[in-house]
């Protein structure tokens, strides 16, 4: 069995590799990094080193790469002959891909093969749908054509992983937890698996606002004021009790929210948020507070995990005042290598904030949640100004 994968990053290779391989599938991971390229090649494997059991190393082996920019012709072949094709590129790159993926489909029908599971791992809410999409955009299939040769589930992704170089080479280090949930009812036959170690679902959207709110959006919130407050590596946040317990706080008011919509259990979502809390702090790893709030333009959607927990928690008379600080941190977020950063801080300065909050969270000027982020942006800026004049 062959599984094609798009992105050998942390997550590719880290994650969703690492459940491939237990699967018992070759893989072929698709990645425009030529260095990292030529070393899974060279070794046909790569290392794992799982961070709570004293950084144990563990192989991954039956791997191959190649670009999809240098080679396509063999991408379109393998993708032809794939028993599973799988994402690991982040969102807003799901757009960069389609055009070789929507190719290999295309291929795949002109071959006759049967119909294939297309599984995006991303962060973000109908990652499927999003991905289905971007192949519909390159008008090479129509709907009914592209339904016919390939099904789009969504996922919920969540594993600690960090990118790091042992004896000269990249390997991932892991966590032990993880949670790959996928959508049962989207698949090719609802009734197979076909990734060991998932979890299927018929109630996809309580598990991934589960992760994608209380997860992601604590990392966020954690990341974002860390900035404001003059801090780079995200253990740290964790590591002052101050700092802590207001990361805490938002997360439980999600889990209030999430108490209310889907009859999670209140204890049980608050174990989830002490567990997020343990991963996020543990002891001999460092990850920077840069790559957490990376793409703040992407976290600042109002259906992602800033400010969809917040507007519903107000929407629910629930408590937010909390989660306000994370919205307000984000759009404070400058940082000069980070393109959507500098894209936001340039509208801001152009448009004035107030129009910001309208127009990338989708807050109108009327709506009272609006007036009290731009008074919470207001004490936070001169935070920042302190730590970052």
């Amino acid at each position: 069995m062959l599984a094609v994968h798009f992105g050998a990053g942390s997550i590719g290779r880290g994650f969703i590799g690492d459940l491939l391989h237990q699967s018992g599938y070759d893989i072929l991971f698709l990645d425009t990094d030529s260095e990292l390229n030529a070393q899974l090649n060279r070794h046909h494997a790569y290392d794992l080193r799982v961070i709570e059991e004293g950084f144990r190393r563990k192989r991954i082996d039956r791997v191959r790469a190649l670009s999809p920019v240098d080679s396509p012709e063999q991408a379109i072949a393998a993708l032809v002959e794939a028993s599973l094709v799988t994402t690991a590129v982040w969102a807003d790159n799901l757009p960069r891909i389609a055009p070789l993926l929507s190719q290999g489909l295309q291929a795949r029908r002109a071959a006759g093969k049967a119909k294939i599971n297309v599984i995006a791992c991303e962060n973000a809410q109908g990652s499927g749908q999003l991905l289905r999409a971007a192949v519909l955009a390159q008008n090479g299939l129509t709907a009914a054509q592209l339904d016919q040769v390939a099904a789009f589930p969504s996922t919920a992704v969540d594993r600690l992983v960090l990118a790091n170089r042992a004896e000269g080479e990249a390997v991932i280090d892991v966590g032990v937890d993880y949670e790959l949930i996928i959508e049962q009812s989207a698949l090719v036959e609802a009734t197979q698996q076909p990734i060991q170690g998932a979890c299927y679902t018929l109630q996809l959207p309580s598990y991934l606002e589960r992760k994608l709110f209380i997860i992601n959006g604590g990392h966020a919130w954690a990341g974002y004021l860390g900035w404001i407050h003059g801090l780079t590596i995200i253990q740290d946040v964790f590591r002052q009790p101050i700092f802590s317990q207001q990361v805490r706080q938002a997360m439980r008011e999600t889990a209030a929210l999430l108490a209310e919509k889907y009859a999670f259990p209140l204890s049980e979502l608050h174990d989830y948020v002490e567990f997020s809390c343990r991963r996020f702090a543990l002891p001999g790893i460092e990850d920077s507070i840069a790559r957490v709030c990376r793409s703040p333009l992407r976290k600042l959607a109002p259906q992602d995990r800033l400010v969809a927990p917040l507007m519903q928690c107000h929407a629910q008379g629930l408590p937010y005042a909390t989660l306000l600080d994370g919205v307000a941190a984000a759009l404070l977020y400058a940082h000069p290598a980070d393109e959507q950063a500098v894209t936001l801080q340039s509208m801001i300065n152009q448009q004035g904030v107030a129009d910001v909050v309208a127009q990338v969270c989708a807050i109108p000027a009327t709506h009272p949640v609006h007036a009290e982020i731009l008074a919470r942006y207001s004490v936070l800026a001169q935070i920042k100004q302190q730590q970052h004049p």
